[in-house]
């Protein structure tokens, strides 16, 4: 039965927000009549619909071709088709997440916007008829160049990698020189049609609650269809439009993983923004902003003697 004919029947039919905030039936068809409609299955050649049969029940996967890695897909494909019919029983989505699946990482989906969001962000969705909720299986290869040191924070001494535009290789970066258990990087979705990944970083014990939690809610308060200029758009965000008037940046930006993790250590508050290979570094004062990468790896007297020189430099 179509929807149209669900409504002339005496039947509700979903439409708009309301249908992306419903939750998932038992009907494989029905669902996927909803998610064809909304993710343009049929209209955009990338989202993908694969039908498959998975121990006697009809299934299907969803994804967006580009954004899943090829070699993974095939091993899941690979054990998903190795499902035997009493595999199944007494319920489906248990026998496939314990048994089928034990080496990937996957979570539930219940509703419409669950699975959609998901799938716009590179994981697999897998639907089993006679299951109410959806496998969401993390399969996503983002398109990435390899770490390199920046064009403008190059150094004589010092490591040669930098961030890049996938926020996924940011955190990793940061991670492996601050293996703090302290270390937190949440992450937080900007933009409604967008919904770009936003990584809020700090040490707990470190970094000032109140900024912390001050950033945390601008990010959460920002309301916009899409962040394309990403670091820059937030950075807006984050100042407030009493700022336009101060001609001194009031926020520095950093494509070096070694100088993001010493301003955490230092208490700083750290923005990563999918996308983009800048990182925003705040709260940060005009001395902050005659630093470079290089003064770190000298000794003292010849680190601060750079700095003076940079700093009376400015005035002449």
């Amino acid at each position: 039965m179509t929807e149209a004919a669900a409504g002339a029947g005496g039947g509700r039919t979903l439409a708009g927000p309301e249908k992306r905030e419903a939750r998932l039936t038992k009907d494989l068809e029905e669902n996927l009549l909803h998610l064809r409609e909304v993710l343009g299955i049929g209209e955009s050649f990338d989202v993908v619909e694969r039908r498959l049969e998975i121990g006697g029940r009809a299934a299907a996967v969803i994804f967006v071709d580009g954004l899943v890695k090829d070699d993974v897909m095939t091993d899941v494909l690979r054990h998903l088709l190795c499902v035997e019919r009493a595999d199944l029983a007494p319920v489906a989505l248990e026998a496939v997440l314990r048994r089928h699946l034990p080496h990937i990482e996957v979570n539930r989906a219940g509703t419409f916007t669950e699975v959609i969001d998901n799938v716009l962000s590179g994981p697999v969705a897998l639907i089993i008829d006679g299951a109410d909720e959806a496998v969401i299986i993390d399969a996503r290869a983002y398109p990435a160049r390899e770490p390199e040191e920046p064009e403008l924070e190059r150094v004589l001494r010092g490591s040669r990698d930098g961030f890049v535009e996938t926020i996924v290789f940011n955190t990793a970066l940061i991670r492996r020189r601050v293996r703090d258990a302290n270390l937190r990087v949440e992450l937080i979705p900007v933009g409604k049609r967008s919904k770009t990944d936003v990584a809020l970083i700090y040490i707990k014990d470190i970094a000032n609650s109140d900024l912390v939690d001050t950033v945390r809610q601008r990010l959460k308060d920002i309301e916009v269809a899409g962040i394309p200029m990403a670091e820059k758009t937030v950075e807006e965000f984050l100042l407030g439009r009493k700022a336009w008037w101060n001609p001194f940046p009031l926020i520095r930006l950093t494509e070096r993983p070694d100088v993001a993790a010493v301003h955490l250590f230092e208490g700083h508050v750290l923005v990563a923004v999918d996308t983009s290979p800048s990182v925003i570094m705040l709260p940060t004062t005009f001395f902050h902003h005659i630093q470079h990468a290089e003064e770190f790896r000298e000794d003292v007297l010849a680190g601060v003697y750079i700095r003076l020189v940079r700093f009376a430099a400015i005035f002449l």
